[in-house]
């Protein structure tokens, strides 16, 4: 008997083997949706490898009940890759499948269908006339439908339902149904960018460029790290190569680290590849958006637009790296180094490396692309598993922006907006050029203060302080979500002196546009942008000069090109220097650099004030000079002392629970028990997590350093699984984790 693997939607952590009955036998492909019987239930699962049916079994092969949809939803490699992620991520094969499957395919979701009438039969005169005298009302449908076809609906505007079913009743008239497309291939929130198109490539693009077409031409995997200075025209060597790819027959996912880059990313490369469909008619590859804003409808539909190829090229932010595409040929991870591409919840997958991984199962290339690489990235060059290509300067002649250092400890304790940032805006303001001022923090005061006790508002769930959101009138946790209202007086002494610190976007907003009343002052922070639409039209508007000052959060930090944006302020970088985490320094480059960029991307000098206290760290001073290798080799200097990633892996075990005491002593059993189990690792005592509570539940860290994580991580997920636990008690695992906190 025919028998195949199946990976099930359930708890099983391994594929399950059915068996084919025998009038499935002709129909059943890998990749198909199915329903298969589990213990008293039914579950759906993906049909994966063919094989025969054991000869010696103590239990009986259960056969596969249905097929859901009549063909393949995945090429091989996702299958394959499903695997991967369940076993290297440590994550159970449902949760991989379910973050793989859209829930769109999984609920079976119709197919919109549009009901076409038309003439079945052309009626005699005689017919025609007992027609219109027995029946005018059908009489005025069959004339309606005289030489064309009409929707149902437009035409029920006008007739009764009964005299339309009695045409259809009598085989005068027919119904066609027809599927109708939810895909909107122009996407709304897109534009297209002529002055992009027939771009003349420097001497470095045209390097990557043939680089990495021989890379596509050899048919074989191979990963290239494009480190381009911000400015120097990497989309441009993206769309070189996704030309290349798609004449070779391919298909291309392209990601991007948010939904905010989709926007001018989509445009870029759509005018890009203008010129070529305009050379050859015959060649439409059709960019497809993948992103949260679609329906399920408008998701099932382009899901099948790639399944089947009507779509060859999808961009899209995270999610999109499952995308159904049979043959994949290239896959580009723009802005690489952004922490937004590791998935926050289980299964906790980095989309960079699970696009290497995939790359690698279809001997396809992969080109991880920024001006700030990640650590592994540069570590992985090093160690000859990646292909370095370099833009080190930008394009149209255009130079990299001056960055000046202001000490905000000789200013005014008061200053938001420091004495030469304030001069350097009010100049570009005289010469209707734009400014973008950045701060990464949201609401108006991080701290609600009492200033006779001290008394700081604390968020009740959690072990942070509440920040006040002056448009809202409340303070908020940006952990879970609770929210109370601003005390007129202190909870603890009832003292009314109660007064806010800290800095945040909407009070750098306030304070803004009190110093400088004729500009037109924006802001873009995830408070106010709640959906695409808002994101866009401030984009739009900035980028046509009706917004003079943008003030944003890391939304506007990275991938947005402005050429009237000459001046950029970083109002305050010493948070980020200073969080308690190993990444903090490479983060904080990465920002300034970044941010930096934005400045001075047309024909006009950039210029950018970084506002610090501490004007001497090497980190400033290094992105300052524009000396990424030199940060590079620092910082992994000393990341190699203590041998932190990327010298070896982590994975980071997080226990929480309601009680603390509890928390803290399975914390504990648990680290005796991964010892046990894991000898070959290095496995830290547990200790409170940075964050030592989130929604009301304490959390404990177990840190191990592995250099062996797949193999590692397998023995701690049996570990895990054999460990005997309350409810009560929630274990994450996370490999490779972003931070510790």
């Amino acid at each position: 008997m025919k028998c195949a693997e199946v990976f099930t939607l359930t708890w099983a952590n391994k594929p399950l083997l059915y068996a084919i009955p025998q009038h499935l036998q002709n129909c059943v492909k890998e990749g198909m949706l199915v329903e298969v019987p589990f213990g008293k239930k039914s579950q759906y699962g993906l049909i994966g490898k063919f094989v025969e049916s054991p000869t010696n079994t103590f239990f009986e092969i259960k056969e596969i009940s249905k097929i859901l949809y009549d063909q393949s939803l995945f090429a091989w490699d996702i299958l394959e890759l499903i695997s991967w992620i369940s076993h290297y991520y440590v994550a159970s094969i449902k949760s991989v499948a379910e973050a793989v499957i859209p829930t769109a395919i999984r609920k079976l979701t119709n197919p919109k269908i549009s009901t076409k009438i038309s003439l079945a039969q052309v009626l005699s005169e005689s017919e025609i006339s007992t027609l219109k005298s027995r029946s005018p009302k059908q009489w005025e449908i069959y004339e309606l439908l005289i030489g064309t076809s009409l929707n149902r609906s437009a035409i029920l505007k006008h007739c009764s339902p009964s005299a339309l079913k009695a045409l259809i009743d009598k085989s005068i008239v027919k119904e066609n149904f027809e599927p109708i497309s939810r895909i909107d291939y122009r996407d709304k929130f897109g534009y297209d960018d002529p002055k992009k198109q027939n771009i003349e490539l420097t001497e470095e693009q045209t390097n990557a460029v043939k680089s990495i077409c021989s890379s596509l031409d050899s048919g074989k995997f191979k990963t290239h790290l494009l480190h381009g200075v911000t400015g120097s025209g990497k989309t441009e060597v993206y769309i070189k190569a996704i030309d290349h790819a798609l004449a070779l027959g391919g298909d291309v996912i392209m990601l991007v680290p948010e939904l905010a880059l989709t926007p001018q990313t989509v445009g870029r490369i759509r005018s890009g590849l203008a010129p070529m469909v305009s050379a050859d008619t015959s060649f439409d590859p059709k960019v497809l958006v993948w992103h949260s804003g679609l329906s399920e409808g408008e998701r099932r539909d382009a899901w099948f637009a790639l399944s089947n190829g009507d779509a060859r090229i999808v961009i899209g932010a995270r999610s999109a790296i499952f995308a159904p595409l049979k043959n994949v040929k290239l896959i580009i991870v723009d802005e690489e180094h952004e922490s937004t591409y590791k998935q926050s919840e289980t299964p906790r997958y980095h989309a960079r490396d699970v696009a290497v991984y995939r790359a690698k199962l279809s001997d396809a290339v992969c080109i991880l692309g920024s001006a700030t690489p990640s650590l592994e990235s540069i570590f992985n060059v090093q160690t000859k598993k990646y292909h370095l290509n370099l833009l080190t300067s930008r394009v149209d002649g255009s130079v990299l922006p001056t960055i000046e250092i202001v000490d905000m400890r000789e200013e005014n304790p008061r200053n938001v907006i420091s004495n030469a940032l304030h001069v350097l805006i009010e100049d570009r303001l005289s010469k209707e050029e734009q400014v973008i001022l950045f701060l990464n923090r949201r609401g108006y005061a991080t701290i609600v203060l009492c200033k006779q006790c001290n008394y700081v508002a604390q968020c009740p769930r959690c072990s942070v302080s509440l920040t006040y959101h002056r448009d809202k009138g409340h303070m908020l946790c940006h952990l879970c979500g609770y929210a109370e209202s601003l005390p007129a007086r202190c909870p603890i002494c009832g003292n009314f002196d109660i007064v806010q610190h800290g800095l945040g976007s909407q009070k750098l907003e306030e304070v803004t546009a009190k110093q400088f009343p004729t500009a037109r002052v924006a802001r873009i922070d995830s408070d106010i942008m709640t959906n695409k639409n808002s994101f866009k039209r401030v984009l739009d508007d900035f980028r046509q000069c009706k917004i003079d000052i943008l003030i944003g959060t890391q939304m506007i930090a990275k991938g947005l090109d402005f050429p009237n944006v000459s001046l950029v302020g970083i109002v305050d970088i010493d948070g980020t220097i200073n969080f308690p985490d190993f990444r903090s320094a490479e983060r904080a480059f990465q920002l300034i650099v970044q941010v930096s960029g934005r400045a001075g991307r047309g024909n006009k000098l950039g210029h950018v004030i970084v506002q610090t206290r501490n004007p001497q760290s090497y980190i400033i001073q290094l992105a300052k000079a524009n000396r990424f290798e030199d940060f590079a080799a620092s910082e992994l200097a000393n990341r190699g002392e203590f041998m932190y990633p990327p010298h070896r892996h982590l994975i980071r075990i997080v226990l929480t629970c309601a009680s603390e005491d509890m928390a803290k002593m399975y914390a504990i059993e648990l680290q005796k028990h991964i010892k046990q189990c894991c000898q070959a690792a290095e496995i830290k005592a547990p200790t409170p997590s940075i964050l030592a509570k989130i929604n009301e539940k304490f959390r404990y860290t177990i840190v191990i350093f592995s250099t062996k994580p797949s193999l590692d991580g397998a023995q701690i997920g049996e570990a895990v699984n054999a460990f005997k636990h309350p409810k009560a008690v929630e274990i994450i695992i996370d490999v490779d984790p972003m931070d510790l906190v």
